[in-house]
């Protein structure tokens, strides 16, 4: 009997779903898929960045017919990968991914990311071709193809971080080689996510036949000013709600919002539905596809807003807004201090990037998306 083993649906330890249904065998199956290119993603950053790096798999697909894609990753980030159909296997190192890097040969190992984590498992990962960035010997990270290093020079350099005005995708499909213009990043849900948060929404009073705007106060611990201020998204829902009596206000945030979006409720509860602070990754995603609009900093709600094709309006303060693409569908709005991008913790000015980003500004860009 003769067994395809380089079959895209090919198993290994059990029948492929295609010998289920049918009966049919290798030696007579029309649908036999050969893979003809490896692929080895590297990406351990931040849950966004993972998700935002998942708009170079059209063009992969594109460039590399017959491609097979393994993506290695935390376990964190591995629910927005694992219903993506372009991408073949997740590997997490929380788990045992080592065992199949020592095993595997690829065609092609790309790491996006710059620290020596991701950059070692580039290095000793075996590949016919590397892009992006490996470790030397002494665990230090070079670039591994001449386009990285524009991006690597970055990361060292502030005043070159500010002055960049390419968006990250076209950046990294620099990286890749691939051509432009770069694809929105992906993200696929799966049926009883949907339900659920549907069941939420009529559970809410936010029927299917209203607006619902979703304001997301989440920006990360690694900024300061990443956050909006709790008086502007408090003074925007006032002017959402007089302008919009009909529509839905929901507010979202993550686990360290929870005091701050607690603050906003006790002061606007009237005017907007709490979708909470603890919701899954896959929860918080799924609300997200339930918007007509989502207000968001730069933060991982902005990548899930874009992934899934919502109109978002990004709030941008200490990071670049050059570098974000809501790819026509919303706005990134930021203020027009000259220490706008500085990549800062703290700051301790009186006037600064959030609070020089005025409610009536913000919630006519809504206004203008609904």
């Amino acid at each position: 009997m003769t067994v395809k083993t380089n079959c895209r649906s090919y198993q290994g330890s059990m029948p492929c779903s295609i010998h289920k249904d049918s009966g049919i065998t290798c030696e007579h199956c029309v649908a036999y898929d050969p893979i003809k290119t490896r692929i080895l993603i590297i990406k351990l950053g931040a849950i966004g960045d993972v998700l935002r790096t998942t708009s170079i798999l059209p063009a992969l697909q594109q460039k590399y017919p017959g491609v097979e894609i393994t993506w290695i990753t935390k376990a964190n980030a591995a629910p927005l990968l694992q219903e993506n159909p372009r991408i073949d296997r997740v590997l997490l190192i929380d788990g045992n991914y080592l065992e199949y890097l020592q095993n595997e040969e690829f065609s092609l190992g790309i790491c996006l990311d710059a620290d020596p984590h991701s950059a070692t498992i580039n290095s000793i990962a075996r590949c016919e071709e590397k892009l992006g960035f490996v470790a030397d010997s002494r665990g230090k990270v070079t670039p591994a193809n001449d386009e990285a290093t524009e991006w690597w020079l970055m990361g060292l350099n502030d005043a070159k971080k500010r002055q960049n005005r390419k968006s990250y995708q076209r950046i990294i499909y620099e990286i890749c080689r691939l051509p432009l213009p770069a694809a929105r990043p992906e993200l696929y849900l799966n049926g009883s996510i949907e339900a659920s948060c549907q069941d939420f929404f009529e559970r809410a009073g936010l029927q299917a036949d209203r607006k619902v705007v979703g304001i997301n106060t989440g920006g990360g611990g690694r900024w300061q000013l990443k956050k909006w201020t709790k008086d502007g998204y408090i003074e925007c829902i006032r002017l959402l709600r007089k302008k919009y009596p009909d529509i839905g206000l929901l507010l979202l945030g993550g686990p360290e919002e929870i005091d701050f979006n607690k603050g906003i409720m006790e002061s606007v509860g009237d005017h907007l539905v709490d979708g909470g602070c603890l919701n899954s990754l896959l929860e918080f995603a799924g609300k997200v596809n339930t918007l007509d609009v989502l207000l968001t900093a730069d933060s991982l709600a902005m990548h899930v807003g874009v992934a899934l094709g919502k109109p978002t309006v990004v709030l941008v303060g200490p990071t670049s807004p050059w570098e974000l693409d809501v790819f026509g569908r919303g706005d990134v709005l930021y203020s027009g201090l000259d220490c706008l991008a500085c990549y800062r913790s703290q700051c301790d000015k009186f006037v600064n990037c959030m609070n020089t980003l005025s409610p009536e500004r913000v919630a006519n860009r809504i206004s203008e998306l609904l």
